[in-house]
């Protein structure tokens, strides 16, 4: 069988569902701002407040909520990790938006959360 005989195929990925999409995404979104917004209170001296609280909850929700969307559906999401690029841009791209601007938001979120919640503190002791 030479190669001209082979079926081509298309190099994308299926979309995933658009319902499962929007609820990772909701969910990825929820998870980064949430922990962000507790991280910036953190560093504005207002940790462990009623409002960090709740933001750390809307955290833990997105967490939840992503968990519960990615394993749902029958288009298998691609083999990494929830946070990597791959993962990111074919959820988004899903429902037909441009994949890095999320992909950048989510990162600098996730960014502000972990320096908030995590560097900061530690560098106050």
């Amino acid at each position: 069988m030479s190669t001209g005989d082979r079926p081509t195929r298309d190099r994308r990925p299926v979309p995933l569902e658009r319902g499962r999409a929007a609820g990772v995404l909701a969910g990825l979104v929820a998870f980064t701002a949430g922990f962000a917004a507790a991280g910036l209170l953190v560093v504005g001296g207002h940790g462990s407040t009623p409002p960090w609280s709740v933001a750390v909850f809307v955290g833990l929700v997105g967490i939840g909520a992503t968990g519960f969307f990615l394993h749902r559906g029958n288009v298998a999401l691609p083999d990494r990790p929830v946070w990597s690029p791959a993962v990111i841009r074919a959820v988004v791209e899903s429902l037909d938006l441009p994949a890095v601007p999320f992909i950048a938001v989510l990162y600098v979120f996730g960014a502000i959360g972990v320096l908030g919640n995590l560097v900061v503190p530690l560098l106050r002791r």
